[in-house]
């Protein structure tokens, strides 16, 4: 019978000694009478005792009021259990650490369970018996810590993305209530977040359609993703503004779980107003170079070409030579235009590439015939060396953008002038003696090169794009480099990189130096690489 509460009392001490958390009971002097083993790892290090230790010696900021006994006046009395709080605690070897502590008085009346729990401690450890104790329970908190500041961390750069962001971004609870609104949402939807947050999102903004006939809850994509969990992407959305304006949007919705449970979604949309303007000024600008302007060019080089040709040889030599030089200028405006709305179709998806396999010599004859059309009769010599390699390219659009490249280097812009009909070269530099366009390929492993080298600096507005959209749609590279001439490097050689896709036995493409053209990649010897374009996406 005697062996039976001595057997409860070392259980009791064995749970205790178990817990995740240390407990320190402490007497009415402020010293540790007892320690469970937690506690004893927290605290005491080799060599030294926790127990018979102060206890503000290791919580030094402790309320000593909540000591018992006589460490204060009677009419300090402190009674219960304390709201866990956080301090600095410090071990028997000065090291310190931060603990979360909830201190407890056990004194008459106490519980069942703090009399086990005092009973245990004094069989397991001393044998103390006081009537005044201090119960303890100290959590580290040194891992939590550093989850609490990883999180807090994270919820900041949260916080700075979504801010950041231009497209709205709103979050809703699995009811549709607002619980997140970014500035960008605020923003383009003309509400301040205050006016969003706790309020259902429906009825707010996305109560009707484009006409303004209702729009059902149901029918939305987001009542679908809080119902379903699906993703939705959807063009031509209209939200309203605070003011009842019509907002066009494309907008995603996404779901919000946490683990299995759906709890929300999140609602991002892009305001569509700039690029419908966007699109409505290129839409304009089209109209007018294949509408308004391309018809009167060619009336107008039709007749200028037919009083060029003077069939009735009434003209003087002085006026028919200037009538052919207006001929040769609008058919260059004509092909300009066209060029320019070809590549356009291109560009916007309305148009492909058509991929063939031909023969690069007779893509590159195109393109250079093509930069002619552009720069003009008798403006420019070339030295051509094209090897007939295999290639699988759209030729019409290769020799399009070819032809463009040549013109640049030419030093030809998009009005038809050259930089000859000044006195200077890019940058005020004088202007270099010889003309000659190289244009050189060459084959390499499973790459086509392609040099254009030119007397002048490239990067005209209108040829650039179209050289290198078509470069980058064939899945090739523009690589530029300044080639030296006159007083400074003035000239420019571009290099365009392009893969086979066919299978051909090696050619001559070692030898890909005609005389008088260099060959391809070789134009930067003795100049440093100025830019360099990878324009795959």
């Amino acid at each position: 019978m005697s062996s039976r509460p001595s057997r409860g009392a070392a259980r009791l001490a064995a749970i205790l000694d178990a817990l995740p958390d240390a407990l320190l009971l402490v007497n009415c002097n402020g010293t540790v009478v007892n320690a469970n083993a937690i506690a004893l790892e927290m605290f005491e290090a080799p060599g030294t005792a926790l127990v018979g230790r102060g206890l503000l010696d290791l919580l030094p900021t402790f309320d000593s009021k909540r000591i018992p006994g006589s460490m204060r006046r009677a009419e300090e009395e402190v009674y219960g259990r304390t709201k866990p709080t956080r301090m600095v605690a410090r071990r028997t070897d000065g090291g310190e650490l931060l603990v979360e502590v909830t201190s407890a008085n056990l004194e008459d009346g106490r519980t069942p369970y703090e009399s086990s729990f005092e009973a245990a401690y004094a069989d397991h450890r001393n044998g103390y018996t006081g009537d005044e104790l201090l119960m303890l329970v100290v959590r580290d908190l040194t891992g939590t810590l550093d989850t609490e500041t990883e999180l807090a961390r994270q919820q900041r750069q949260t916080e700075m993305i979504l801010r950041a962001a231009a497209e709205g971004v709103v979050g809703v609870d699995s009811e549709g209530r607002v619980v997140l609104v970014n500035p960008s949402a605020a923003q383009i939807l003309g509400y301040r977040a205050s006016e969003l947050g706790g309020k259902e999102l429906h009825p707010l903004v996305h109560h009707s359609r484009a006409d303004g006939s209702a729009l059902p809850w149901e029918d939305t994509p987001l009542a679908d993703t809080l119902k379903s969990g699906r993703k939705h992407r959807v063009r031509g959305q209209v939200l309203w503004s605070k003011g009842g304006r019509a907002v066009a949007v494309d907008l995603t919705t996404a779901p919000v779980r946490d683990g299995d449970q759906l709890v929300g979604a999140v609602m991002t949309f892009t305001d569509r107003r700039p690029y419908d303007a966007l699109a409505d000024r290129q839409a304009q600008l089209l109209a007018v170079l294949g509408r308004s302007l391309r018809g009167p060019l060619e009336e107008l080089s039709g007749e200028l070409g037919s009083l060029a040709a003077d069939p009735a040889g009434q003209l003087w030599p002085e006026a028919n030579q200037i009538l052919h030089h207006l001929a040769a200028g609008h058919a260059r405006m004509t092909t300009l235009v066209d060029n320019v709305l070809s590549y356009q179709r291109l560009d916007s998806g309305q148009e492909k590439l058509n991929r063939t396999k031909v023969s690069l010599d007779q893509v590159v004859a195109a393109g250079v015939e093509g930069a002619v059309e552009l720069i003009g009769p008798g403006r420019a010599q070339f030295a051509v060396h094209a090897p007939p390699i295999a290639a699988l390219v759209d030729a019409e659009r290769l020799a399009q953008a070819l032809s463009h490249l040549i013109a640049d280097v030419a030093g030809v812009d998009s009005t038809g002038r050259t930089v000859a009909d000044g006195a200077t070269g890019p940058g005020g530099r004088p202007v270099p003696g010889d003309s000659t366009i190289v244009v050189a390929a060459a084959k390499r492993g499973e790459v086509v090169r392609i040099e254009v080298r030119g007397p002048f600096g490239g990067g005209d507005p209108v040829h650039g794009p179209i050289v290198r959209g078509i470069v980058r749609m064939h899945d090739g590279l523009i690589q530029t480099h300044e080639v030296p001439g006159g007083s400074g490097p003035v000239g420019s050689a571009y290099v365009l990189e392009l893969p086979v896709l066919v299978d051909e036995p090696e050619a001559e493409s070692d030898e890909a130096a005609a005389e008088g053209a260099a060959p391809a990649g070789d134009a930067a010897a003795g100049g440093a690489a100025r830019r360099s374009w990878t324009p795959r996406s």
